[in-house]
C-alpha cells in the first residue's frame, strides 16, 4: 500500500511538529528564580515571622527587631537587621505596605540595596507614602 502525501497531511504533520517543538521549547524554559524572595511581617513581640520564602539567599542576614510608627498618617515602618557572617553582605530588601482591609500595597516601594559590615546592626525603614497603611511586610533577597 503506498501512502498519498497530499498538501493537508502534510500541513497536519507540519503543525504536530510545531506544536511538538513549541511545548518542548517552553518545558526547556521554565523559569528558575535564583533571587529567591523572603517575605517577613512583624509579630506581636517586636520580631519578625517567615510568610513566604525561606532565608536561605540571606541566610547570614538576621532581623532582630521591627517596629512601626505613624507620623502626619504615614506609617513608619522599620527593622533592626544584623549580619551574622564576619564578612560583608550585600542584600536587596523592600517594603510591602497591609492596608486596613487585608490588602497588599506593593507598588508604592521600590526594591533598594543594602551593605552591612560583618557583625555589624543597621536599622532599615521606609515610608507608606500613599497613607492608608496600618502594618508593613519586608522582603528581602540577595543582590544580583
Amino acid at each position: 500500500m503506498t501512502r498519498i502525501f497530499t498538501p493537508l497531511t502534510y500541513l497536519n504533520n507540519m503543525r504536530e511538529t510545531i506544536i511538538s517543538f513549541f511545548i518542548i521549547s517552553l518545558s526547556a524554559c521554565a523559569p528558575y528564580n535564583k533571587n529567591q524572595v523572603t517575605t517577613l511581617q512583624p509579630n506581636e513581640n517586636g520580631g519578625v515571622d517567615v510568610v513566604a520564602g525561606n532565608q536561605s539567599k540571606v541566610k547570614h542576614v538576621n532581623i532582630t527587631k521591627s517596629y512601626k510608627e505613624e507620623i502626619n498618617g504615614k506609617l513608619i515602618g522599620k527593622v533592626e537587621v544584623q549580619n551574622r557572617s564576619s564578612s560583608p553582605t550585600v542584600f536587596m530588601y523592600k517594603f510591602d505596605w497591609i492596608q486596613e482591609d487585608g490588602s497588599v500595597d506593593a507598588s508604592s516601594s521600590i526594591w533598594q540595596t543594602a551593605t552591612i559590615s560583618g557583625q555589624e546592626i543597621k536599622t532599615l525603614q521606609d515610608v507608606n507614602i500613599r497613607g492608608g497603611a496600618v502594618d508593613f511586610r519586608v522582603l528581602l533577597k540577595k543582590s544580583k
